[in-house]
């Protein structure tokens, strides 16, 4: 071990991790202790954000200003790709900041009433091209619902994104004492132990096709976070080779 880097002070090796992002990532991991590990990557990673989101903004807004200024409908659809996948990215950045900062204190909610169908149907449509069978209860729900949204979005992408093609993605909602809501999908499922680390933020994975498609766990961290934070439950049923159902439960009165 290079005994420069140990040497180094937590400032001095976010630096340095930010600037030599994969090879010092390599180093925290192996060398590290855990706590002391997640708390650099936190960090690291709430720097990293912050510093990605004001040129994606910047883009954002000229890519939108030169769309209302595009000549041909073939510019404008090139200008609105751009805007689009810009602002997912943003998106994702976000969720990026709120699981890290989740780690070290509760998230904040800002709760009202909303009805859960109306707000998955309206998410639901946005996946163009994805073929759902569902059934959604007409339930009133107490709760956050800009961090609901984010749970339904994450778990349905999630489904959507290793679905096996052309097999629809279940959905249902109910009431079992609380609002629970199940989206399956038949994909390539989740191995036992994987299940027990698939919430954590930073999920140790390994680089076998399967493995990396778990990610490094922020959708479904952030999932956890807000689903906890509203008192709620979060879990997996799965199957290798069968498929996935995610399940989440918040007490309908929350308030």
């Amino acid at each position: 071990m290079n005994k420069n880097l140990e040497a180094m002070s937590k400032r001095e090796l976010i630096e340095l991790i930010t600037r030599n992002k994969k090879e010092m990532i390599k180093y925290v991991n192996k060398y590290l202790e855990e706590e002391e590990k997640q708390d650099i990557l936190r960090t690291v990673l709430l720097k990293l954000s912050h510093e990605f989101k004001t040129p994606l903004n910047s883009i954002i807004g000229f890519s939108d200003i030169l769309k209302m200024r595009a000549s041909s409908i073939e510019d404008y659809r090139c200008l609105n790709n751009i805007s689009h996948s810009s602002k997912h990215l943003l998106a994702l950045i976000q969720d990026l900041l709120d699981v890290t900062r989740s780690q070290y204190k509760p998230l904040e909610l800002s709760k009202t009433r909303f009805n859960t169908r109306e707000v998955i149907s309206n998410i639901m449509s946005g996946f163009h091209g994805v073929e759902f069978n569902y059934t959604l209860s007409d339930i009133n729900l107490y709760a956050d619902e800009t961090r609901f949204k984010q749970v339904i979005y994450n778990l349905i992408s999630n489904a959507v994104k290793f679905n096996k093609e052309k097999e629809p993605i279940q959905i249902l909602t109910y009431i079992d004492k609380d609002f629970v809501f199940e989206v399956t999908d038949k994909g390539d499922g989740i191995g036992e132990g994987e299940k027990e680390v698939i919430f954590n933020f930073f999920a140790q994975v390994n680089d076998d096709v399967k493995k990396r498609k778990i990610g490094c766990g922020v959708g479904l961290s952030l999932c956890k976070s807000i689903v906890e934070a509203h008192g709620g439950h979060i879990s997996v049923d799965s199957i290798v080779n069968q498929g996935s159902t995610f399940k989440f439960s918040i007490p309908i009165l929350n308030g």
